[in-house]
């Protein structure tokens, strides 16, 4: 594949040609904002008017998109839909911790197609990203999601953040850990100057540890504070890199969005089920989570008025909603899984835990200890039901628990013929820092917002199937679309 490239340094066909052609043959920048549909934005550009979010809702190209799974929507199954151009029938990544070398090769990911066809690609924190590609160098940068199996990344100064990330992921499950990985956190800060954390961000940092010293459950923002300090990160590589295609993920909007709906929308709910107490305490958190979106995307919006090579992109690959989820106090969580698997008989050595999301977990078997494994998680009955797991390849095992609102001295685990209590398992019933459930949920309606402040506005009058987002952008730099894409 080559790029295409007018005298101008722009590049593919002009916008007219297809109605989605709407990245103009320009260099683009991805923020790439998790699950947010149109109506959150449409909310915060009302309630914001002087905002970034509102100024892009008037002089973007708006699209509605909607993808085509016919899974259960997730995230990590929706994005390789958007990025790779087809649907979870066809790529199969169901999971984080999949080996992808197969659907890699026949389905790759539109980073991977733009690098090899000559455009030069930033990657940051995109999902089902790693491990770092064979032609990493031909990058700009690459820090691959968070969830990855490693801390690499390109260049090599990034990796002492990758390990802080990956280690504040460790710790912060479902509740959200107050306390700091040390050893990490000291090679991460002896690195941070140099990768570009601003005077500002050490600033909103100070002020949550402050926050929570006199409002405990503030402590819940420090989602965001990771997604702060990483946007310093890509944004000093984005301009220092000068990437012709540019990738970043943030799934902090998200992420309060499933906890703290109610709390802004409690009309979409047929009864108050949390109190007013709980909705004034949580009654920002979205706004918030929102606020820190708004000013990333100020800072991109600037960098593309100040390089008219560049237009702006923010996308979802799905959306939410609201659900009828109980209020949820406690969970059965794993407290440690070693003490599972040991329980099980499955011997030292031959398994290893995978990054997931509480109350999901993800355990890889050795192949001559699987089928066994697979057999003893099928005798567990947790007060009557059995648990939910299910064997991927390679080895890989998905178990669910997270049974809500139990009280431990009442829960029965039936283990073939004995019965065992949750501690012999490793798990324990764990209260939820902010009683929250998945209040909102996913749907597959997302949104996408493309701005170019040197052009006006594409009307586009339909939604857009996930799928054409990819070979969009393979025609925007001039590249042949794979057959297995739509056209």
């Amino acid at each position: 594949m080559l790029v295409c490239k007018d005298k101008l340094g722009n590049f593919g066909p002009k916008s007219g040609a297809n109605p989605l052609d709407i990245f103009r043959g320009k260099r683009v920048v991805c923020y790439e904002a998790n699950e947010i549909p149109l109506r959150v934005f449409r909310w915060f550009a009302e309630s914001y008017p002087r905002s970034t979010v509102a100024q892009l809702m008037r002089q973007s190209t708006v699209v509605e998109t909607v993808t085509r799974d016919k899974g259960h929507l997730s995230p990590w199954t929706s994005w390789p839909t958007m990025h790779r151009g087809v649907i979870d029938e066809q790529h199969g990544i169901y999971d984080f911790g999949q080996d992808l070398r197969d659907v890699n090769a026949e389905y790759p990911p539109i980073w991977d197609l733009l690098s090899r066809g000559g455009v030069r690609v930033g990657m940051f924190g995109s999902l089902q990203s790693y491990p770092l590609p064979d032609n990493v160098s031909d990058y700009a940068f690459y820090v691959p999601d968070t969830f990855a199996a490693g801390p690499e990344c390109f260049p090599q100064t990034l990796s002492a953040f990758q390990q802080f990330n990956l280690a504040m992921v460790d710790r912060s499950g479902r509740n959200v850990s107050g306390g700091l990985p040390l050893r990490d956190a000291a090679k991460f800060l002896a690195a941070a100057p140099g990768l570009g954390l601003r005077g500002a961000t050490v600033v909103k940092l100070a002020q949550q540890v402050a926050a929570e010293r006199l409002k405990p459950n503030r402590v819940v923002r420090r989602r965001t504070s990771q997604m702060q300090i990483a946007f310093d990160f890509f944004l000093k590589e984005l301009k220092s890199g000068t990437p012709e295609a540019a990738f970043f993920f943030t799934n902090h909007v998200a992420s309060s969005m499933h906890r703290y709906w109610p709390a802004l929308f409690p009309n979409d709910y047929p009864e108050d089920k949390w109190g007013r107490n709980w909705r004034t305490e949580f009654s920002d958190e979205i706004a918030f989570a929102m606020r820190q979106l708004d000013s990333q995307l100020a800072d991109l919006v600037a960098f593309v008025k100040s390089d008219p090579r560049y237009t702006l992109a923010v996308a979802s690959s799905m959306g939410q909603a609201a659900t009828d989820d109980d209020v949820v106090r406690s969970q059965l969580l794993f407290s440690d899984i070693g003490r599972f698997m040991t329980a099980l008989e499955v011997p030292a050595g031959k398994w290893r835990s995978k990054r997931a999301m509480a109350p999901l977990y993800m355990v890889s078997v050795d192949e001559d200890a699987a089928d066994m494994f697979e057999t003893r998680l099928g005798m567990l009955r947790i007060n009557g039901r059995p648990l939910e797991f299910s064997r991927r390849a390679e080895g890989v095992f998905r178990i669910e628990i997270g049974h809500a609102n139990l009280v431990e001295s009442e829960i029965r685990i039936d283990y073939g013929n004995s019965i065992l209590t949750p501690a012999e398992l490793g798990m324990s019933v764990t209260i939820i820092q902010d009683e929250t459930g998945s209040y909102a949920y996913h749907i597959p309606e997302g949104s996408l917002l493309v701005f170019d402040p040197n052009g006006p506005a594409v009307p586009v009058s339909r939604q857009m199937d996930t799928r054409e987002y990819a070979p969009a952008l393979l025609r925007n730099f001039g590249l042949e679309i794979p057959a297995h894409m739509l056209r």
